[in-house]
């Protein structure tokens, strides 16, 4: 938070007005302004993708519109009721909501590292995995409370078995005090054994219905959608509709014994899970998913070489501390940016430029702690003297990790956006608080 707290001071500190004519006139807390014309080069690397940065506030207006849509088609349903048996909490709290444009289902958190286990027809025809943590305001649980309220995270799938109809989904930067299902033995499994079902029937979330194991089918076939499976699977009586799909089939000692998967509509009572010895074979097997490589390291380096200077600037340019070198790499020639010293020091910190060259400054750089590197960029992409997005690199390693956007345009943040494993793809949207 370091770095957003230090974003946003900019923002109030250096945010200009735009109205220049020989300079920048700047919103400042009674700070002397100081600006001057500067040729700067800036290292070309993941930071100066505009094409990028411009996109994350459309694909937040598109996860906004998605919502929209599904809370509008959300209808108003009935009181869950309550099951006392089994000592729940911590069970529903390791389970899951997963959404994305096609459908909903439930998962299974696996490991304190972010891993969920779901069903692959779960998550088949996502564009964009959502998931839900189970609210600490459990007043808010409900499915319409989700897509309206309720910050989310983007899965990553990391694993799959289309024959299995298994999948693993990785979620990042989840708290610690996240609770994992453990995984039972598949030697437990007895037929006529007492088994609970957590998962979002038609949407009714985090419900929780308990009946007895009917029988145990090893290697059994199934077809959904087109699509066929085999897999040992545990038949049950649990009630389950659509929205269990991925989600615990729990024995009575709180631990996963199987998947929910399907049921048959033409029976009754007709429930089916993936059985624990699949799922522990499928977990074994080497991931078919692998993961992208990290970007590698590339500093948004920043060197200066100022122009002969108006009466009215008063400071020198500072050159890269002694030690670091940005020798390597292309670099972007910005030969007419406006300098500017937010905190007064004497020192720039602060260059706003014009990318397309209309006269109206849409792109500023933010060096904040003056050491050559950039460490924000903001943008003004409506060219309307609001900046609307601002993306900063809080590892300074030249690829961004969090953004701040203002999608009313009134001056205040209101999303914050991560991207945990700086791939490209941003992570985790959610409702920026504000420095407090």
């Amino acid at each position: 938070m370091k770095l957003i707290l230090s974003i946003v001071l900019s923002i109030v500190f250096i945010f200009p007005t735009y109205a220049y004519d020989e300079k920048i006139k700047l919103n400042r807390t009674e700070n002397k302004i100081i600006s001057g014309e500067t040729k700067i080069k800036v290292s070309l690397n993941n930071m100066l993708n505009f094409r990028k940065i411009k996109q994350i506030n459309k694909k937040f207006a598109s996860i906004e519109h998605a919502v929209k849509e599904t809370s509008r088609k959300i209808k108003k349903r009935g009181r869950k009721i309550k099951f006392k048996g089994v000592n729940t909490n911590d069970l529903l709290e390791a389970t899951v909501y997963i959404g994305h444009q096609s459908g909903a289902g439930a998962g299974s958190i696996i490991n304190k590292d972010g891993t969920i286990l779901t069903n692959w027809h779960v998550i088949d025809e996502a564009k964009e995995i959502k998931v839900w943590l189970l609210p600490k305001d459990t007043t808010k649980k409900e499915e319409k409370d989700l897509w309206t309220f309720q910050p989310f995270y983007f899965g990553k799938l990391i694993h799959m078995d289309k024959k299995k109809d298994l999948a693993l989904v990785k979620i990042e930067d989840v708290p610690n005090s996240l609770k994992v299902i453990r995984l039972g033995h598949f030697n437990d499994v007895k037929i006529g054994s007492t088994a609970h079902a957590i998962g979002h029937p038609k949407g009714l979330t985090w419900s929780f219905n308990t009946d007895p194991i009917s029988q145990v089918r090893p290697n059994h076939k199934w077809e959904i959608e087109n699509h066929r499976y085999v897999a040992t699977v545990i038949q049950h009586q649990i009630p389950i509709s659509e929205g269990n799909s991925g989600g615990p089939l729990i024995d009575n000692f709180g631990r996963l014994i199987g998947v929910n998967t399907f049921h048959f509509i033409e029976g009754q009572n007709l429930n089916f899970a993936i059985a624990i010895n699949d799922v522990k074979e499928f977990l074994e097997a080497k991931h078919v998913v692998e993961d992208k490589k990290k970007p590698k390291k590339n500093p948004t380096w920043i060197t200066k070489k100022c122009k002969e200077k108006k009466s009215y600037i008063s400071k020198k340019c500072k050159d890269k501390p002694e030690g670091k070198s940005d020798s390597s790499g292309l670099k972007k020639t910005y030969p007419d940016a406006k300098s500017s010293d937010a905190n007064n020091n004497g020192t720039d910190d602060t260059w706003y430029v014009d990318t397309n060259n209309n006269g109206i400054i849409d792109t500023a750089f933010l060096d904040d702690d003056e050491d050559g590197i950039i460490e924000a960029i903001m943008v003004d992409e409506n060219e309307n003297r609001i900046w609307e997005i601002i993306v900063g690199d809080q590892d300074l390693d030249g690829n961004p990790d969090i953004a701040l956007i203002d999608r009313d345009e009134d001056g205040k943040m209101d999303v914050v956006a991560y991207d945990f494993n700086q791939d490209g793809e941003w992570d985790k949207f959610e409702k920026y608080e504000g420095v407090g």
